[in-house]
């Protein structure tokens, strides 16, 4: 799971960490940014078929393991 969120750091612009990506969370999960994510995921699942999780939804996974949830 780690490595996902990981490979979307790298992939952000200004993201040099995971921990940077969990603190600007609200950045990233907002609307118009999780759409622009949604269209491409949805372009490379058509193209290639890999499914590719939203990093909103990773961070969430990655807090609730964290804190044993």
């Amino acid at each position: 799971m780690r490595l996902l969120i990981c490979a979307v750091a790298l992939l952000c612009g200004g993201c040099t960490s995971v921990e940077q990506v969990m603190e600007n969370k609200e950045l990233y999960c907002s609307g118009v940014y999780k759409g622009t994510r949604a269209v491409g995921r949805s372009l490379l699942s058509a193209t290639t078929g890999v499914v590719v999780p939203d990093v909103c939804d990773t961070i969430d996974d990655i807090v609730a393991e964290e804190n044993g949830v």
